[in-house]
């Protein structure tokens, strides 16, 4: 479960850009992660077009917004994607194909896994009801309907034009907060960023997707005190674990120890009864896993349907969790063998 929701932490922060269709991504040099993308001047995306290996450079903007419905007065900060209507940003054809939508004014695509909070979007849109919404003092007509989810940055987002995020923040006119760079099929994206990072001005950076994803993990993982937290929980969880192995195996031995003196009275040697408490200790781990993969799956399906995170326990997470548990299993029981020591054929005859 721990390992659920560090990979949720994870898997949320990258949950828009995982959908853009790109090989390399271009950011400031000042941007930190994607809560907070500085802006740079979209004419940086002329000095990329000219590459031999560029199929396409989009412009997309990353702005926080405060979002609010009619009739509500307290506003709730959401993340607003401008983008070209005509350009295909997205390799999601269910977003592509209702970008068109965007080119009229004041329309977005409404997440449709928004938190609750943010007010019955969807369930008004899907019930042919006209939807609208205020950022800041600006009117906006809900146009369709999107799926990007939720991440612990930011409890909403939607999809709008650049040219209507320009009219909501008008200082900011001519800077983008992302480069989209498609490559031509074939090319190497690691060697056509390296080239054009030595081609560009040094207030921007190209990346690899993967890169830049693996960049924006990181940054949860190691300055936000979230991600320290969702690794320190894992570790105590294994170490509660372990201790509550070794002391049953430890209550175990010292309850059978006339038992394992009168074996050791008839030939046995330590290792061989040692072993049988090693043993105890895979039989616990391999009967107890399965019913606490079950538990776990099941209370993970119960965080998602509440908070709509991509948590899920993939194959490599379960494999590396069961190798724990046999670790955690295996190092209490040859923690409790020391107590076979205590066992003396000698005391059978007092």
């Amino acid at each position: 479960m721990q390992f659920g929701f560090q990979e949720a932490l994870f898997n949320s922060s990258v949950s828009i850009v995982n959908k853009f269709d790109a090989d390399l991504i271009l950011v400031s040099t000042q941007s930190a992660s994607l809560i907070g993308l500085e802006g740079f001047p979209e004419e940086r995306l002329s000095g990329v077009v000219r590459g031999p290996d560029v199929q396409s450079v989009l412009p997309v903007r990353w702005r926080y917004v405060k979002w609010r419905l009619p009739g509500e007065l307290k506003s709730r900060l959401a993340i607003a994607v401008g983008i070209n209507p005509f350009q295909q940003v997205f390799n999601d054809r269910s977003i592509s194909s209702q970008q068109h939508l965007l080119d009229a004014k004041n329309r977005i695509l409404y997440d449709s896994l928004s938190r609750p909070e943010f007010g019955p979007v969807k369930e008004q849109f899907e019930a042919g009801k006209k939807v609208v919404a205020y950022v800041g003092t600006h009117r906006f007509l809900v146009a369709g309907l999107v799926r990007f989810g939720p991440s612990f940055g930011y409890d909403s987002s939607f999809l709008t034009s650049i040219s209507t995020l320009n009219e909501i923040f008008p200082g900011t006119q001519g800077l983008i907060e992302l480069g989209v760079i498609k490559l031509i099929s074939g090319s190497d994206p690691e060697l056509v960023a390296r080239q054009m990072s030595a081609q560009l001005p040094d207030d921007v950076r190209v990346m690899t997707k993967p890169a830049f994803e693996a960049y924006e993990k990181m940054y949860w993982a190691n300055s936000k005190p979230i991600g320290f937290v969702f690794s320190f929980c894992s570790f105590m969880g294994l170490a509660v674990g372990a201790t509550m192995v070794y002391q049953l195996l430890h209550m175990d031995v010292t309850f059978h120890l006339p038992a394992y003196a009168l074996l050791m009275s008839i030939g046995y040697r330590r290792q061989r009864l040692e072993m049988i408490v090693f043993t105890e200790g895979l039989i616990l781990s391999c009967l107890g896993f399965p019913l606490a993969w079950a538990v776990s799956a099941s209370l993970c399906s119960l965080v998602i349907s509440y908070t709509s995170l991509p948590m899920a326990l993939s194959v490599q997470m379960v494999a590396t969790t069961f190798l724990l548990i046999l670790f955690m299993c295996s190092t209490s029981a040859m923690l409790a063998m020391g107590k076979i020591k205590d066992a003396d054929p000698a005391d059978l005859f007092q």
